[in-house]
């Protein structure tokens, strides 16, 4: 009975340091994954449908994940998602506008894996998709451009017309009559008579 006594408070003691050991490696782990984690972020940069094609028939894709929306999974996919041997990531275009290249991206892959060596996995998320993700958007039709008259040859320019004014009436002032002047009566010159002249009287001869 007094071993028994003598040894619970060892028991207990060894239970509790061995349960505070325990919970402080646990801490550490805790940490040093939350450590890693926050030091190294896989970002998923963007490319397009040649360059996945190629990284596809090149053996360079491993996993492909697909997101397709959980109330309409038969609209087809939403996002593709390509994960790489090296451990990167590449994103397709998103969206019901891209919808035909991301299809055109699956049958490639599916091509691949059934009739050439591939091996790439295939994995399909069902998430609910923001609505404006499911829908194409429609085109904004601009208006164009009225080409409006040049205003040298279109529109007449506005002409200022002035209000007449009354030009000032010239009077005809009254041409200077001539006055006639006392006709000059002509006076006959006095005419010289003349005289007639002393006849020379034939001389009588003297005897």
């Amino acid at each position: 009975m007094q071993q028994r006594l003598q040894g619970k408070p060892v028991l207990i003691y060894g239970t509790l340091v061995g349960g505070a050991l325990v919970l402080f490696l646990l801490l550490m782990v805790v940490w040093l994954s939350t450590r890693n984690d926050s030091s190294k972020v896989k970002l998923c940069l963007d490319t397009n449908v040649a360059d996945a094609e190629t990284a596809i028939l090149d053996g360079a894709v491993r996993r492909v994940d697909v997101l397709v929306d959980d109330e309409h999974a038969m609209q087809g996919p939403t996002a593709i998602q390509l994960q790489l041997e090296g451990g990167e990531c590449r994103k397709l275009p998103e969206g019901a506008d891209n919808r035909a290249k991301l299809l055109q991206v699956l049958g490639l892959i599916e091509l691949y894996n059934q009739q050439g060596d591939g091996n790439i996995r295939v994995e399909y998320q069902r998430e609910t998709v923001p609505p404006n993700l499911l829908v194409t958007s429609t085109p904004v039709r601009t208006q164009a451009p009225t080409m409006e008259p040049s205003p040298v040859s279109g529109t007449p320019l506005p002409v200022l017309v002035s209000s007449p004014t009354a030009a000032p009436i010239r009077t005809a002032t009254p041409a200077a009559t001539a006055t006639a002047s006392p006709s000059r009566t002509a006076t006959k010159s006095a005419t010289s008579t003349p005289t007639a002249a002393p006849t020379r009287s034939a001389a009588t001869p003297t005897m």
